[in-house]
């Protein structure tokens, strides 16, 4: 239950963080912010899908979906752009944390149920 509210919590602050308006311009490359906010985000999908494949590739289609809709939706946010540029780096990221979780998940779970998290 507690990856669930996890995954929620993720969801939430990648929307906010991706919607909300700003006038400042960043300095630098923002790309590696998305690759660790979708990497966490596909990491915690995998917790909450795995062992089940088909759950598994369905949240695989999910944090690609979720990535490319905040990206399009940054197009009518004032002080935000669309760009491909991020939209590649979501994706790199959703890729980053499937290899994470089909690598590591479930040793990640067993030690979530030995700290009694899950």
């Amino acid at each position: 239950m507690s990856l669930r509210i996890a995954l929620v919590l993720l969801l939430l602050a990648i929307a906010y963080l991706s919607l909300t308006p700003t006038t400042s311009v960043s300095v630098g490359s923002d790309k590696l912010g998305h690759l660790i906010a979708y990497g966490a985000l596909m990491i915690n999908v995998g917790l909450v899908t795995l062992p089940k494949m088909k759950h598994f590739r369905n949240g695989i289609i999910f944090a690609i979906s979720y990535g490319m809709l905040m990206e399009i939706g940054q197009y009518f946010v004032p002080g935000r752009t669309f760009s491909m540029y991020d939209m590649v780096a979501n994706i790199s990221g959703v890729g980053v944390g499937i290899i994470i979780s089909l690598l590591l998940g479930k040793a990640i779970q067993r030690l979530l149920k030995k700290w009694k998290l899950i």
